[in-house]
């Protein structure tokens, strides 16, 4: 299929069924405008070049998740407007935390069986996310991850708001009874 002749409202149809075209399409149509748009929050190159590639490459990576009846533009406007939050609140995470880290040096021994304790509770979180059940956990990926809003989560999987807070509310409460019980267990062993 010629790239001229692909219409805009199905760019997303073809892109899930793999076609190389309508994605460099979608790129070489939006990779400008999107640089702009994130850059004008970031205001760096870098930073801006690398959200840009990494929405990209999502897309083609996760293109099956699609939405078919979406506005093309809104949909990369408001994936763009995400993965530039949250590159900055990472930000601002990592700063709060090396703020953290100087300002409240512990000793050395105190440190280390911080770091081990925090390894070994973000390997519990991830272990107990991976036993959710598939779309509970994907929903939940998607809203904690992924920072999406379960409007935006309901547009991409087709499901209703409600479902997509309730997925999302219930595998909080499974976590968090998997997770007091690892906490009980890692401070008393």
């Amino acid at each position: 299929m010629q790239g001229d002749q692909i219409k805009e409202e199905h760019l997303f149809q073809l892109i899930k069924a793999g076609d190389h075209t309508a994605f460099a399409l979608l790129f070489h149509q939006y990779k400008e405008v999107l640089f702009r748009h994130a850059y004008q929050i970031l205001r760096d190159l870098d930073e801006t070049e690398d959200v840009v590639q990494e929405l990209f490459a999502e897309i083609w990576e996760k293109r099956a998740q699609l939405p078919e009846q979406a506005y093309v533009s809104s949909y990369l406007y408001r994936a763009t407007r995400n993965k530039v939050l949250n590159k900055l609140n990472r930000g601002k995470v990592i700063d709060k935390y090396l703020d953290h880290v100087t300002q409240n040096n512990p000793p050395f021994h105190e440190q280390t069986e911080s770091w081990i304790l925090e390894k070994e509770l973000r390997a519990i979180i991830d272990q107990e996310i991976a036993h959710l059940p598939e779309r509970m956990r994907h929903i939940f990926q998607l809203s904690r991850q992924e920072g999406l809003s379960h409007k935006e989560i309901a547009t991409l999987l087709n499901i209703s708001e409600g479902t997509s807070k309730l997925q999302v509310s219930n595998a909080l409460k499974i976590l968090k009874s998997k997770l007091l019980q690892a906490i009980v267990v890692l401070i008393a062993g």
